[in-house]
């Protein structure tokens, strides 16, 4: 006598599929929200880092005695805000995925941004920033400004020129966690040492338009 095997209902109830499909869109609301809430923490950190800090202020250090997230994500952020802050719309509906995607995607130099270049990864500074801060050291530059947007590069951005010149790479692997204050402060040291150095080199540049 063969048994009849007892069929399993696959039915399931119009209103469980409906909220199913409910929470789905709501989901999909908050993703597509990302980007803008993105934008705006990254402008924050923006005025933050170019604007507020003293110019002897260790941005990895105020990340890490500050927020609640680590300097990655705070990177992260400002990379969102530097590079849309001239059409933030571009980021409606976008996801923060999104966003991060089409930044890392090989682009040509925008208005405002200076592409750092390195062919497997991309760093942005926002250079109109530059000359509004003081240099690290004492030294009183007008033409000349560094930066430090990576464990391993300084930068030197030139007033008039449209890209930064790296001045250093530092061929090292990065430093242990508990190490990174203090490679920081190694690199701004030369920072410093750089600045004294173009203090002098304005100073000729000067007398040689003078003649």
């Amino acid at each position: 006598m063969a048994i009849q095997k007892e069929s399993v209902s696959t039915d399931v109830s119009a209103a469980r599929v409906a909220e199913i499909n409910r929470l789905h869109r709501d989901f999909v609301k908050i993703l597509k929200k990302g980007a803008m809430t993105a934008f705006e923490i990254g402008k924050s950190l923006s005025d933050v880092k170019y604007r507020t800090l003293d110019a002897s202020d260790s941005w990895p250090q105020w990340c890490k005695d500050n927020l609640d997230f680590d300097e990655d994500t705070a990177n992260r952020y400002l990379r969102v805000y530097e590079n849309f802050k001239d059409n933030p719309k571009l980021l409606i509906g976008q996801t923060i995925f999104g966003a991060l995607k089409s930044i890392s995607a090989p682009q040509q130099e925008k208005q405002g941004r200076v592409e750092y270049g390195n062919p497997d990864k991309q760093y942005e500074f926002p250079w109109e920033y530059a000359f509004e801060k003081p240099p690290l050291s004492k030294a009183k530059l007008k033409n000349y400004r560094f930066e430090i947007p990576s464990n391993h590069d300084i930068y030197l951005i030139r007033r008039g020129f449209n890209a930064p010149i790296k001045i250093v790479d530092l061929l090292t692997s990065d430093p242990e966690e508990n190490l990174k204050t203090v490679y920081r402060g190694m690199m701004e040291t030369i920072q410093r040492a750089l600045e004294m150095y173009f203090q002098e080199v304005e100073r000729i540049e000067s007398l040689q338009e003078e003649k």
